[in-house]
């Protein structure tokens, strides 16, 4: 009888250190999150791939020296088979807010905020359709339909034959909605121009970016556009080549035209600021769970800027400021689909 009683007494100490056990691991997860000081960034293409990253990494770097009480890792996984397990990893070491980028991340960073509801998940662009359903997820992104109307304007202003055209990254959101500002763009100032759309399917090959501006050249393209990241530095290279005018995205190609002066403009994105307001916002409290969320050139993340090597005739100049000076007044409503692919 005592034998008895002492193997039921084991058995019941047992099965209180499993639940203890099990319970601490399930506070793990749950736990509250109370400072934020542990942040994340992931990106889906190489951090050295495209001018865009190396801005942010650079940016964020700047700002971890300023905010030594902040941990920031910045990691790259370019293999789909890597989204899910790397951002995981981040979660299970203790990243209390993970930004993950793009809609190629998109599925991975809604599984892994689903096992982890106190932490912060941040998707850049990542157009997630259901973001209504996870209060842990935010998606933020440019608005960047005006920079691209301004362009649209520049282009249109400086073109002769009445025929322009644009290589794309991917068809996708994103760069749709560039797309449909830069037609729109286009047509303010004239409403018969022909344009061309192309998209190369990659962002890190300037070989194709190269090819799709020479063909868009060849169709009497003479004013050419990329917003590609990293293979619009090929199609640059193209306008050098056929001495076309070329409307720059996300940085000025200096060290492409350096003969050829032909670049007339670049929509500017800075984002590291857009990073660092998220992640500020959030530290403070701020974070909107389920929302999308757009900053553009009025918080000053983005912008059209006009390199003082520009080509640009003072008549485009004062058809791009008056445009944005429409956009500054809440004159103008952009659309974010195209006129046409």
């Amino acid at each position: 009888m005592k034998k008895k009683a002492f193997v039921i007494f084991v058995l019941l100490i047992l099965v209180s250190l499993v639940t203890a056990c099990t319970e601490s691991e399930n506070n793990t997860e749950s736990e509250e999150v109370e400072t934020i000081n542990k942040i994340a960034f992931v990106s889906d293409q190489p951090l050295d791939g495209s001018e865009w990253l190396v801005n942010l990494v650079d940016g964020l770097n700047e700002y971890q020296e300023e905010h030594p009480e902040l941990e920031i890792k910045m990691i790259e996984a370019t293999q789909v088979g890597e989204f899910e397990p790397k951002v995981r990893s981040l979660a299970e070491q203790g990243y209390q807010l993970i930004i993950t980028t793009y809609a190629s991340m998109a599925e991975a960073t809604l599984a892994v905020a689903e096992d982890y509801p106190n932490y912060y998940f941040g998707s850049l662009d990542g157009t997630i359709e259901n973001i209504e359903e996870y209060e842990n997820v935010s998606e933020f992104g440019l608005n960047r339909t005006e920079t691209a109307y301004l362009g649209g304007v520049a282009a249109a202003a400086m073109s002769e034959t009445g025929v322009v055209g644009i290589v794309g990254g991917m068809d996708e959101p994103i760069i749709n909605a560039i797309i449909a500002g830069w037609q729109q763009g286009l047509r303010r100032v004239n409403p018969d121009i022909t344009d061309y759309v192309s998209y190369a399917g990659t962002w890190t090959d300037p070989t194709t970016g190269k090819d799709l501006g020479l063909a868009l050249a060849d169709k009497g393209a003479d004013v050419i556009a990329a917003a590609a990241g990293g293979t619009g530095a090929g199609t640059a290279q193209a306008a050098a080549e056929r001495d076309t005018y070329f409307v720059a995205w996300d940085t000025h190609y200096d060290e492409i035209f350096t003969e050829n002066k032909v670049e007339l403009g670049s929509a500017l994105s800075f984002f590291d600021k857009l990073v660092i307001k998220f992640i500020e916002s959030t530290i403070a409290g701020n974070f909107e769970g389920g929302k999308r969320i757009e900053l553009g050139m009025k918080e000053g993340v983005c912008s059209f800027d006009i390199g003082p090597e520009s080509p640009i005739t003072e008549e485009a100049r004062a058809m791009v400021e008056e445009a944005l000076k429409d956009i500054e007044e809440g004159k103008l409503t952009i659309d974010t689909e195209p006129i046409h692919k």
